[in-house]
Parts: C-alpha cells; sequence; structure tokens
C-alpha cells in the first residue's frame, strides 16, 4: 500500500493576511488530493487558533506563546520555545515536504527543516518586507542562497524582481502566482448579508479587506469617503480586517464625521459572504504583492478599484477588468468611486470578465497544481 506522503506548511503567526490565506488554501488543497497535511504557525497573533482549528479539517499548530510588543526578555524566551518546538515537531512528523512562508518564517524554518535531514526545503517571497532589519534581510539572503534551500517561490513577477533585489540567486527562484478557490454569487446570501450589515436596497456597500497596517493605506479610503459622504449618505464603506493602524482608523472615521457610515468590521471569517453583499471593492494600498482579498473580489464579479501597483497590474493588466490609479490621492479615490457608482452597465461588464479572469487564469487548483509538480521534482 502506497504510503501517504506528508506535508509540512509552516507560517510565522496567525492573524487574518494574504500568505496565511495562501498556506490555508494550499493546506486544504493538499489534503484533499490525499496528503497528510500539518499547518504550522511561531505563533498566534490575533487568538485565532480555536476558531481556525474548529474550520478546517487538518491539525493547526501554534508553537509559541510569543507577542509582539512584549519585553526582550520574554520574546527572547518565546523565540527559543518556538524553535525548539519546531524542531521537536519536525523530527515526528517527519514530513515529505517542508514549505515556508513569508521572510520570518523562511529564517526560522528552513534551518530547521535543514537540521532535521528534510529533504526538499521551500521557502516563500509574498512581496513584502516590512519592518525587517537590514541583518535580518542579510541573513535571508543568505538562506536562500545557501544549500538549505531547494527553491524561494515568488507568488509574482513583483516579488520575483525584489527577491533579485535582495540579491538571492535567480537559479533559486520559482514563479507561482497565487490562486484562489472562486466565490460564487449567491442572491440569498446577498439578501442576508445585507440585511445582518444594517443596509438597505438603495444603500451602496463599498468593501476594502486587508490588515489595518500603514501600507495598506486605509485612512486614504476614509479621507475619500469623507468627500462623498455629504452629498451620497447612501455610500456605506466597510472594511474587514484587523491591525495596529485601527486606533488611528476610528479616530479619523469620527473626526471625518462617519460615524454612521463607515464600519471597521474585525477579522471576518466570512470574508465571501461580505463579496456577496457588496457593490465596489476597493484595494487602494501603497504596496502589495499579488493580493488574494482582490482576486477573491474579482472572483466575486465585483468591479473593482486599485491601486496602479505591479502586483495588482498582473491582475488588472487594462480597465475591461478593473480600475487602476496612482495611490495615495484620496480626491483622486473619490472622484473614481463615484465614477464607477455612475457607470452600472460598465460595472457588470467589468465584473463578468474580471470573474472569468481568475476562474481562467489564477485557480487555486492551477496554483497548486504547480507546487505539488515542484515539491515531487
Amino acid at each position: 500500500m502506497r504510503q501517504m506522503k506528508r506535508v509540512f506548511l509552516f507560517g510565522s503567526q496567525i492573524t487574518v493576511g494574504g500568505a496565511q490565506r495562501v498556506l490555508l488554501d494550499q493546506a486544504q488543497w493538499f489534503r484533499d488530493k490525499g496528503y497528510d497535511v500539518q499547518a504550522v504557525f511561531f505563533y498566534d497573533k490575533d487568538g485565532l487558533l480555536s476558531e481556525w482549528s474548529a474550520s478546517y479539517p487538518f491539525p493547526i499548530t501554534a508553537l509559541s506563546v510569543y507577542r509582539r510588543g512584549a519585553g526582550i526578555g520574554k520574546n527572547l524566551g518565546g523565540l527559543f520555545h518556538g524553535f525548539f518546538g519546531l524542531l521537536r515537531m519536525l523530527k515526528q512528523v517527519k514530513p515529505d515536504y517542508f514549505e515556508s512562508f513569508t521572510h520570518d518564517a523562511n529564517l526560522m524554518g528552513i534551518p530547521a527543516a535543514w537540521l532535521c535531514g528534510i529533504k526538499s526545503r521551500f521557502a516563500s517571497h509574498h512581496g513584502q518586507f516590512a519592518g525587517q532589519s537590514a541583518l535580518s534581510r542579510k541573513l535571508h539572503t543568505k538562506v536562500i542562497n545557501s544549500g538549505m534551500t531547494k527553491k524561494l517561490i515568488c507568488v509574482s513577477e513583483r516579488a520575483k524582481r525584489q527577491a533579485l533585489s535582495e540579491g538571492i540567486r535567480k537559479d533559486k527562484i520559482e514563479v507561482i502566482f497565487n490562486g484562489v478557490q472562486p466565490v460564487e454569487g449567491d442572491p440569498a446570501v446577498r439578501t442576508v448579508a445585507r440585511k445582518e450589515l444594517g443596509l438597505a436596497d438603495s444603500d451602496m456597500m463599498i468593501l476594502n479587506v486587508g490588515r489595518l497596517t500603514p501600507e495598506k493605506a486605509q485612512k486614504n479610503l476614509v479621507k475619500a469617503a469623507g468627500l462623498l459622504v455629504p452629498e451620497h449618505p447612501e455610500y456605506r464603506f466597510f472594511i474587514a480586517g484587523e491591525g495596529p493602524c485601527r486606533g488611528e482608523l476610528e479616530t479619523l472615521i469620527t473626526e471625518t464625521g462617519l460615524s454612521e457610515n463607515f464600519t471597521l468590521l474585525g477579522s471576518r471569517p466570512d470574508v465571501d459572504r461580505l463579496l456577496n453583499a457588496a457593490d465596489i471593492f476597493v484595494l487602494y494600498s501603497d504596496t502589495e504583492g499579488m493580493p488574494v482579498s482582490l482576486m477573491e473580489a474579482m472572483s466575486a464579479g465585483l468591479p473593482c478599484i486599485a491601486s496602479n501597483l505591479e502586483g495588482i497590474a498582473q491582475l488588472i493588466p487594462d480597465d475591461q477588468y478593473g480600475t487602476l490609479i496612482p495611490s495615495g490621492d484620496p480626491e483622486l479615490l473619490a472622484d473614481t468611486i463615484q465614477k464607477t457608482v455612475s457607470a452600472p452597465e460598465k460595472c457588470i461588464r467589468q465584473g463578468k470578465a474580471a470573474a472569468r479572469r481568475i476562474r481562467d487564469s489564477f485557480s487555486l487548483d492551477a496554483s497548486c497544481e504547480q507546487y505539488r509538480l515542484l515539491f515531487e521534482s
């Protein structure tokens, strides 16, 4: 009888983010294909371990109680506890394939997998490098270029160029685009979800999904809302996500007089329901890799407005599929939202074309099949 292959997927933190979503989607796909899957994270940043464990049919583990912002002694203790916990788990599981997600996870996971004698060791690059010290960047480059790492998987051409700029060797890099499970439109779900959000039939729901971090620049969406709502009180803005900028955004919402029209939903496990409820999706970040949230919004057939960034332009190459504008300009964003609302027929055409594009070129099945072939090569 053929032994079940074991896949070990390692991420730095349990939180709602693009890399975490890619990890969990991969884990689900490999389990459905008959692999024994372990999803392991260094620490549970947002307290979601119990919720995720109840939602997925594969084991999810947090190794450490490490928390950002804690004292150095506590953090060092958490770091060592997590690293040795990872070593113990790898020796116990003995996976056939190991993949780590993002730079922090690569720095810890790849050496640990190498020390445990795992032959197939893959790191990944999601196009973000916020908050990393120069020392961490140099160490990451050395780990990837060394014999410890078989391949660095870049999720976009932008991530590949960033990896090359970091000094990572070209022969170490493999590009595999992110893929998503398409969100199917459901009128019944839309009706219920909009009612739960307190929306009237005439309200226009404008949705953003993403971590509340400086690079996501949601403050510009709040400022754009402040320009639109006085003339259009039926416009309702929502952000699904959590993060360190919540307090700043709450203050700005209050100061702009948007308390009745702008809602921070926090982390939401039901993004598919929110996409069904929404009328327009906005991702107006200052930097992005290949954003999963935008891919899901496109798959749901929503008209999308996004920053004209390289990773996003791979998804929306022209205005047939959505609207791209330069980042950092709330007035331009407000004007673009208004023009989008005023062109319902164009919205329908864009939504249909975007949904087809995601299904044809960025499906979860196609992406994960490339990972499988790479793992088994």
